[in-house]
């Protein structure tokens, strides 16, 4: 085998760029097993089986193999070898063929001379039967050479390929900067690439394609694209009888949109690749990315403008209803008609982005495509009720006016949230949202009561009952209640002097007698219940009973005594300080 590779008087020639014949493929060009036989240096090597294979086969490699094949060859590798390890065995002979076909190799080139003076039959004939291309080369033909020339035409061909990935860029930004559409840039990589091409952003919106891109943007809207499966960074899927490819258009790890080319039934996927169209593809959705950057740099900075005019109306900032109708205007915004506001707080978002893996980036990146991604989910939840709305997120709320009508506020409002719940748990489905709604100042310029509203139930609602639940402010009644009483001096008084020695006991022992009491009175003074729910023996249950009995000198078995525990437990976890003055009421001063 050694002889293969010393070095001959024999001249060779050196192809140059200009030289190069590539093959035409689906409207591309690769370097196909025909165009490495082309070569002057191949000139005495016979085809003996695969003939009708060879202008389909990509080449894009060249190696020297003997036994064993295990993985050492790759996909769509012309191998050489002179068979040595065969020793004339046709059954090793015709394994070792068979194990280079099955590696996916282009073509398995055989010398004859030395070690082999003649292929078997039987080979020959296996390697027909499964189309197989099989090469036949005289010993006086050098490996080097033949190797050195085939790399040579690949490496023009790849620069050929960059120089093409170049030259498509480029058109794209020219029309970029020209100010064309997304289907001006679709119509170019056409050109290019010589298949379809559509344009849709990540929500399936089609956004450009080439002029024959009809039935693929048919079908891609019908939802007819069913197999899913990745490669090359790339999402590949089946659709109906031919088959497409979809890359994703990025920029700093956040999704714009995606490409797409249709395969008919002339072209395969692997061929389409082996023409290094993954190159020029690559600069393709580079510059596609341009596009939905600018639109997006348009829709962030009307979002921004949306978002000051909505915290506007909260807070009852604007000057007169003049500079609001204006203002609206010029966002495109009805005012006219009857809103609610709604108050969401995401409850857990630190923790869920915790559990994110890096690739996310940053957590304020994540927070803001969070924050967006459900501002769209508000948005399509209306949508589907055929009801406008207007939100923000402000100081970790958002800020919700959905348009009701004045005799179903309730029932509207409830629909909404129960759809918004359906597609939280399909986009982000451990996130944990709290409500609040202001039912009560719902209507027509009521933006800042009706704030106001929602601030007092989703604040007492969550103080009351804990995350994740929806509070009216109608249902916060008997807390607001609470609130104002907690400011008079003798109820404060009151409460201090019943369950002072309780609290203080607590937040000296750790015992938690407070909430032991909560849960007596919650389940109506039954034991068995209490213990149940506060997972205690029984006995221990009795033990902290008697306990707060003696703390507070009131008996439980008293009505009276009962009732003013519950009153002035109430007013505790209203959020009444004991040893301090009361807090701030979260009912507006006016």
């Amino acid at each position: 085998m050694l002889e293969n590779f010393k070095k001959r008087e024999k001249p060779h020639s050196c192809s140059t760029l200009e030289e190069v014949s590539l093959t035409t493929l689906g409207g591309h060009m690769t370097f196909t097993l025909k165009d490495a036989l082309d070569i002057e240096v191949m000139g005495l090597a016979k085809l003996l089986a695969g003939k009708t294979a060879i202008d389909q086969r990509p080449v894009e490699s060249i190696s020297v193999i003997e036994i064993p094949v295990e993985n050492f060859v790759r996909k769509n590798e012309l191998v050489l070898t002179t068979a040595i390890g065969c020793n004339h065995d046709k059954k090793i002979f015709k394994k070792f063929v068979q194990d280079v076909m099955e590696s996916d190799a282009a073509a398995l080139a055989i010398a004859t001379g030395r070690h082999v003076l003649e292929i078997p039959k039987e080979v020959i004939d296996f390697a027909e039967e499964h189309q197989f291309p099989l090469i036949e080369i005289p010993w006086e033909v050098r490996f080097a050479d033949i190797t050195h020339e085939v790399l040579s035409k690949l490496n023009q061909w790849k620069r050929s390929t960059l120089e093409r990935s170049e030259e498509l860029q480029k058109k794209l930004l020219n029309l970029f900067l020209q100010g064309a559409s997304l289907s001006d840039a679709a119509q170019a990589i056409r050109e290019e690439v010589g298949l379809p091409v559509l344009i849709m952003d990540k929500d399936g919106l089609i956004k450009g394609k080439s002029h024959d891109a009809g039935s693929l943007a048919e079908q891609a809207q019908g939802h007819l694209l069913q197999e899913v499966r990745n490669e090359r960074d790339s999402s590949w899927f089946k659709q109906l009888d031919a088959s497409a490819i979809r890359l994703s258009i990025q920029t700093a790890n956040r999704t714009h949109g995606y490409l797409l080319l249709s395969f008919g039934s002339g072209t395969t996927i692997d061929a389409f690749y082996a023409g290094g169209e993954e190159y020029v593809l690559e600069h393709a959705v580079t510059a596609a990315a341009l596009w939905f950057q600018r639109e997006n740099a348009i829709q962030e900075t009307e979002l921004r403008l949306r978002d000051d005019f909505v915290w506007s109306l909260a807070k009852g900032e604007m000057d007169s209803w003049d500079t609001v109708l204006s203002r609206a205007k010029s966002l495109d915004m009805n005012v006219n008609c009857p809103y609610v506001c709604i108050l969401g707080q995401p409850e857990n978002l630190e923790t869920l982005y915790q559990k994110k893996s890096p690739a996310h980036g940053s957590y304020d990146q994540w927070h803001q495509q969070t924050v967006r991604s459900m501002e769209e989910q508000f948005t399509k939840a209306a949508q589907s009720l055929n009801r406008l709305i207007m939100a923000t997120f402000h100081q970790n709320r958002y800020i919700l006016y959905l348009e009701v009508p004045m005799e179903q506020v309730n029932e509207t409002v409830k629909q909404f949230l129960d759809r918004i719940d359906t597609r939280v748990q399909v986009t982000c489905p451990d996130l944990i949202m709290s409500w609040g709604i202001g039912e009560n100042h719902a209507g027509v310029r009521t933006f800042s009561e009706s704030y106001n509203d929602a601030r007092v139930a989703l604040e007492i609602g969550t103080r009351q009952k804990g995350p994740g639940q929806r509070s009216t402010y109608a249902n916060t009644g008997i807390y607001r209640a609470l609130l104002s009483l907690s400011s008079n001096p003798e109820i404060q008084e009151l409460t201090l002097s019943t369950i002072g020695a309780l609290i203080d006991y607590d937040q000296q022992r750790g015992l938690d007698l407070a909430h032991t009491l909560i849960a007596y009175i919650r389940n109506q003074g039954n034991v068995s219940q209490t213990s149940r729910a506060l997972s205690l023996h029984r006995q221990s249950l009795l033990y902290r009973l008697r306990k707060i009995e003696s703390l507070t000198g009131r008996s439980l078995e008293d009505p009276e005594d009962l009732f003013l525990l519950d009153l002035s437990m109430k007013l505790w976890m209203n959020g009444m300080m004991l040893n301090r003055e009361a807090p701030e009421p979260l009912i507006p001063s006016d």
